[in-house]
């Protein structure tokens, strides 16, 4: 996602890409590592290096532990962040909320920047008021860290709401060894994970209901299919402040 992020910011004139921070790649040419990208940069480790070269918003798609300590020194340094991380809790939210109020950087947190799953997502909390029941299915590469998804668990919480608290009724089957095999419950949604060679990001949310189901899935098939999303948000970033959940909430939908 990195390489991708690069690669989108370049094409676009109105950004300058002016530092990458990777420790994994401390001191390595941007070029060697995206070719395509005609910007002369060392990645480093450093998050100083945000300051010395005028950063003015930050791209992260990284994991919680990294995120939580360069979030803080963005918002606080007045940095404006899009962030594609997940695995936060509610801790972790109410500190960047805090660090963006405190710092002056505005703050993004989005579980997908792709623009179809967006409409997924708002097409599933349509349909849930008006469907019973609800379950999801998230099917990604074997290296994804987080089960469920971070998109699965925020639409899980959409659906959930757009239910108004409505208890479902499919029941908890258990397996040979009576433990629950319905995978995992969200917010009384139930959300089941797959990891599996070949899979980029996917998604199917299935309704049930009297005599009839509906699914509305999306299927990412490749990581540049989330870069539209992120430059969007970038170019508003600086219109919000503190801190938002989802880039649904700066789309016209």
């Amino acid at each position: 996602m990195g390489r991708e992020v690069c690669r989108a910011i370049s094409r676009e004139s109105d950004f300058r890409l002016v530092c990458v921070i990777d420790p994994r790649y401390k001191g390595v040419s941007l070029k060697d590592l995206v070719p395509e990208v005609e910007v002369e940069l060392e990645l480093t480790d450093d998050l100083n290096a945000l300051i010395s070269t005028g950063t003015e918003a930050l791209v992260d798609f990284t994991n919680a532990d990294a995120a939580r300590g360069t979030l803080e020194f963005a918002l606080r340094h007045g940095i404006h962040v899009v962030v594609g991380t997940t695995g936060f809790d509610q801790k972790d939210l109410d500190n960047f909320g805090r660090w963006a109020e405190e710092g002056g950087g505005n703050c993004l947190i989005a579980p997908n920047f792709s623009i179809g799953a967006i409409l997924m997502m708002k097409c599933a909390t349509i349909a849930a008021k008006y469907m019973d029941d609800c379950e999801i299915i998230e099917l990604h590469h074997p290296q994804k860290l987080d089960a469920p998804s971070g998109t699965a668990i925020r639409t899980a919480l959409l659906v959930a709401e757009a239910m108004r608290g409505q208890k479902q009724s499919t029941p908890n089957h258990r397996g040979k060894d009576q433990e629950l095999s319905r995978g995992e419950e969200r917010e009384g949604i139930r959300i089941h994970s797959v990891r599996l060679p070949g899979l980029v990001a996917h998604q199917e949310v299935i309704f049930g209901g009297p005599g009839q189901t509906l699914s509305i899935r999306h299927d990412t098939l490749d990581r540049s299919s989330f870069m539209p999303g992120v430059i969007l948000a970038l170019r508003q970033i600086s219109e919000h402040p503190g801190l938002t959940i989802g880039l649904e909430n700066w789309l016209d939908i």
